[in-house]
């Protein structure tokens, strides 16, 4: 397709969802790139497929070499960003939160006007395909995305006794809590059907990919955005060794958090002084870009189950339940605690056998940075989390990991499982998974292991984990340090902020209300990287409603 109307560069969440709203008006010429691989609806992986999360295990479909600083002092870590077709969707756990009216109303007063609870909401419901909470858009209504809930009679006893512990506690039953504000005990709504529900999947339909004003070039990587002055024609791009030029009428970013922000470093758009120093020419001086960084820090307890107790074999379950509540401590928000429950951590025959609760902190005052180490684009960006340097931030995670400790401990619930560890900081299921032979034998080892006699099952896995431990069984408890875990704190997949929506005169400010890049002209970013504050949520499915909002923008300013 030459000189469309938007060339959109991304094919996740946010990008696959735009290109398709946009392609809508047949008048409307959009080219979509994308650096990964395509998932067509005649070839999706069976992986990507899967409503176990066995993608996220594939290196196949992440960006090599990037790495990500958690904390001052600590060094780099690799830290995985989707690439391919649908992007985290087509990776991530398949959480279907949306966050609190109060997360948006303050963007809002951030200065993204139009952008408050009242304005979202409603973008939530068009694209919401929810069967629980409506049962007759089984049958096809509603919006493009299917969510569902794993029935309670599924569930593997730890969990029940969890739900009974946090009623106790005054953390009651919410059915859905998408549609509600309060605290409590909930199922997870889940981004699936019968399938991973991914942006690729649901919104590059055979239908959509029909259109002659639509255009797909995955495997296609942007190198750079063409400018002149300050105005934004194209981007040069590369595909299978060959260089292309790209022109179109505007360009969207849609990279992502940390790659739509190096993008727009390496054309000169950002703090001036920082680029001369990288022999970047400055094009606009934004001191935002790249800085805002946010991220969820999350810790994870594991539990071997006794059979019995254990998530049926033939479920392909990750995520379960939560418990939303409360840390209440002065100056911070409502709802900035959560707690989740896994019931199988691998998608080999062992993963049943294992189980996980998770404490997260959900509304982060810790701020980071994606800065270029070179203006090269081979060179990944920096990143740097900033993870729990606000000193308001590691007493509530040390609260939801307490609340978490004090479930497990609970009579009721030590009865549900054998044994509680407290796990290292590392991304929840690389702790369980390898691949290719060397994961096979692991899984073999791995269910003898788990279904061996209770001293052998405790010496074996707590040596595997170091420097996470065990702490407690039906009768035995260790106490666990507040300084282990902090320690145990990983970022979750969700940066957020680095093209924050704003105001043109707030230095901090990126994009305006209509995601359009302040002092650059034909050029928007649509993605996760311009939300002012990380939601409390999962962050797919607020993208999806970002990627919906912002076509309703562009299409009333066409």
């Amino acid at each position: 397709m030459d000189n469309p109307d938007f060339l959109i560069v991304g094919g996740g969440s946010a990008g696959a969802t735009l290109a398709s709203l946009l392609s809508e008006d047949p008048a409307t010429r959009v080219l979509l790139v994308e650096a990964g691989d395509d998932t067509p609806p005649d070839a999706i992986p069976v992986d990507v497929a899967d409503t176990f999360p066995s993608s996220s295990l594939n290196l196949g479909y992440f960006w090599p070499s990037l790495q990500a600083v958690r904390s001052p002092g600590q060094p780099p870590r690799p830290f995985p960003q989707a690439r391919i077709m649908g992007g985290g969707s087509s990776v991530m756990g398949l959480w279907a939160l949306r966050g609190l009216p109060s997360d948006f109303d303050s963007w809002a007063a951030a200065g993204a006007e139009g952008w408050g609870w009242s304005d979202v909401v409603t973008r939530y419901r068009r694209l919401e395909r929810d069967v629980d909470r409506d049962p007759t858009q089984a049958k096809g209504g509603g919006g493009s995305y299917p969510i569902m809930r794993v029935p309670a009679d599924e569930w593997p006893a730890f969990v029940t006794a969890i739900e009974r512990a946090a009623a106790a506690r005054g953390l009651g039953y919410v059915a859905d809590i998408n549609e509600s504000a309060a605290d409590g005990f909930f199922p997870m709504p889940l981004s699936q059907d019968a399938e991973r529900a991914s942006s690729a999947r649901c919104y590059l339909t055979d239908a959509v990919r029909r259109r002659s004003n639509l255009a797909i070039l995955p495997r296609t990587r942007v190198t750079g955005l063409r400018l002149d002055g300050n105005r934004v024609e194209g981007a040069t791009a590369e595909r299978a060794g060959e260089i292309r030029q790209l022109t179109a009428g505007e360009v969207i970013l849609s990279a992502g958090a940390i790659h739509s922000p190096a993008m727009l470093l390496r054309a000169g758009i950002g703090p001036a002084n920082e680029l001369k120093r990288l022999g970047i020419a400055s094009v606009a001086d934004r001191a935002g870009v790249g800085r805002n960084l946010q991220n969820h820090p999350y810790l994870h307890f594991a539990l071997t189950l006794p059979r019995g107790k254990r998530l049926a074999p033939h479920l392909r379950r990750f995520a379960i339940a939560g418990i939303r509540t409360s840390s209440g401590l002065a100056g911070c928000p409502a709802g900035d605690l959560l707690l989740f429950t896994i019931g199988r951590v691998s998608p080999r025959s062992y993963g049943p056998d294992l189980a996980m609760v998770g404490a997260a902190l959900y509304s982060p005052f810790s701020r980071g940075a994606v800065t270029l180490a070179s203006p090269d684009i081979d060179v990944p960006p920096r990143i740097d989390f900033g993870m729990l340097q606000d000193p308001r931030d590691p007493p509530r995670l040390i609260k939801a990991a307490r609340l978490a400790e004090s479930l497990l401990l609970d009579a009721a619930v030590a009865g549900a499982y054998a044994e509680a560890f407290l796990l290292p900081p590392v991304m929840s299921l690389h702790q369980f998974n390898r691949p290719g032979v060397a994961g096979s034998l692991l899984a073999l080892a791995a269910k003898a292991v788990l279904n061996a006699p209770a001293p052998l099952r405790r010496t074996t896995v707590g040596g595997l984990i170091r420097p996470g431990r065990w702490f407690a069984s039906r009768d035995r408890r260790l106490s666990l340090s507040d300084g282990e875990l902090l320690g145990a704190a990983a970022p979750m997949a969700h940066p957020a902020g680095t093209c924050a929506i704003g105001r043109s005169d707030d230095p901090r400010a990126v994009v305006d209300s209509a995601c359009r890049v302040f002092g650059v002209r034909n050029l928007r970013v649509v993605d996760a990287s311009i939300m002012p504050q990380l939601p409390s949520a999962n962050t797919n499915l607020p993208t999806l409603m970002v990627a919906h909002r912002a076509a309703d923008l562009i299409r009333s300013r066409a």
